[in-house]
């Protein structure tokens, strides 16, 4: 199985892909979306779905997990945000993969154990859970923040096929 993990932003959208096999897990590649903040909205948000769209016909993802919002710093980001996972939602529903919104306290949990755990506790799991190729991974936490999306992902999906979890589509 393979999934990608979105981590949204309209600057700065993270995204990491992740092949699951049995328990398994590799790393297969990992980046950031980075429109120009000199561009309008309307062309910063094309310019991610024309990037994500590149990443999904590269990587074929099984499924594809993407952080929801929980809050914002003002209500005209909060809405810009809202904006960027619409354009990329929309590109996501054109593919064949199948989509999963994942709160931050989830994706959390899902890595470390713990949903109030920090970024650097995530990111150190991200390492220990993908293993050397993750470690050195340039640090780009949007980059680290998908791939814990990826994996959160990849672990709902598994505690679906076990029963356990109701069926995330």
């Amino acid at each position: 199985m393979i999934v990608l993990g979105i981590d949204p932003g309209s600057r700065r959208t993270g995204w990491g892909v992740v092949r699951a096999e049995g328990s398994q897990l590799t790393l297969l590649a990992a980046g950031v979306l980075r429109p120009s903040v000199k561009d309008r909205l309307e062309h910063r948000l094309a310019c991610l779905q024309s990037e994500l769209r590149e990443v999904l016909d590269h990587h074929a993802p099984d499924w594809v997990g993407m952080e929801s919002v929980f809050h914002g710093v003002n209500t005209r980001s909060l809405v810009i945000l809202g904006q960027a996972r619409g354009a990329l939602m929309a590109e996501v529903g054109g593919c064949s993969a199948r989509l999963i919104e994942l709160s931050p306290a989830e994706v959390k949990k899902a890595v470390t154990g713990r949903g109030g755990a920090t970024k650097e506790q995530v990111e150190h799991m991200v390492g220990v859970l993908l293993g050397p190729s993750a470690r050195e991974m340039p640090r780009q936490l949007d980059a680290t923040d998908a791939l814990a999306v990826a994996l959160a992902t990849q672990h709902r999906c598994q505690q679906v096929a076990r029963g356990l979890a109701a069926d995330p589509s």
